[in-house]
Formats: structure tokens, C-alpha cells, sequence
């Protein structure tokens, strides 16, 4: 049985390359998760992390009101159809060290799967994937 991305994806921030690491922190301190998809004319570009701000702009001792996202953003966003099933972002987000897969599709945005996102879910992706388990043996007796 397959579990679409779609079902397991979140909501995300968005800015664009030219927002300042000041105005991004103040967007994450108020937001739904710790990091900001950073897009260009509709398309995402890469992400800015409440770590990478800590790491890239403050540990370095740099004004976050003088450093755009797009000077520490991680890049590239890496892209995931909402139907692709869940497991293939897992091991799409493990393969290849991502922190994030960006959910698009026909050029639009609809959300993010993160390795948090996945471990939250993964007890509801396993009850689902037991029941279904039980149901189709149940149907060959």
C-alpha cells in the first residue's frame, strides 16, 4: 500500500531572496516551523534554517539586518510530486542528506516534507500500513 506525500506534507514560510536575516528570524520566531523556503519569482531557490541563522550570521558575528537570506541560504531545494509515495521521500530526504523536500507540482508550491514531519507521522503511517496489512489478509481467507 502506498502513502502519498500529500497526506504527510506541512505548511511552510516563504520569502523571497531579498528579505533580511533579521526579517527572516522575526518570520520563524512567529511562524509554524524553524525554517523559510526562499523563493524567486514563484520558484523555490533554497531555505534559511533557525540553525543556519545561528551558524552563518550570529556565531560569525555578523548584523542579521545587513545579511539577505539569499548570502546563507542552503541550496538547492530539492523537489517532491504530492503523489510520490512516503517512503520514496525518506529515502530521497537520507540519500541525499536533505533537510528538506520542497512539494511542487505544475509549478506550485504545496508544501514541505521534512525528517520531522515524517518521524511525527511515521506512528500514524504504521498503524495505517498494519491495518491495511490485516485487512488484505483478512480478504484471501
Amino acid at each position: 500500500m502506498s502513502y502519498k506525500v500529500k497526506d504527510y506534507m506541512e505548511s511552510f514560510l516563504v520569502t523571497d531572496l531579498e528579505t533580511s536575516i533579521h526579517e527572516a528570524a522575526d518570520m520563524i520566531a512567529g511562524g509554524v516551523n524553524d525554517l523559510i523556503v526562499i523563493m524567486e519569482k514563484g520558484i523555490p531557490r533554497g531555505f534559511v534554517s533557525a540553525a543556519d541563522i545561528v551558524s552563518k550570521v550570529i556565531a560569525v558575528g555578523s548584523d542579521p539586518a545587513n545579511v539577505k537570506v539569499k548570502d546563507v541560504m542552503t541550496t538547492p531545494c530539492v523537489m517532491i510530486d504530492p503523489d510520490d509515495d512516503l517512503m520514496h521521500a525518506s529515502e530521497m530526504i537520507r540519500r541525499g542528506n536533505n533537510h528538506l523536500l520542497v512539494v511542487i507540482k505544475n509549478g506550485i508550491t504545496y508544501g514541505i516534507i521534512t525528517p520531522g514531519s515524517i518521524a511525527i507521522k511515521f506512528g500514524e503511517y504504521v498503524e495505517k500500513a498494519v491495518k491495511d496489512v490485516v485487512r488484505y489478509s483478512v480478504s484471501f481467507h
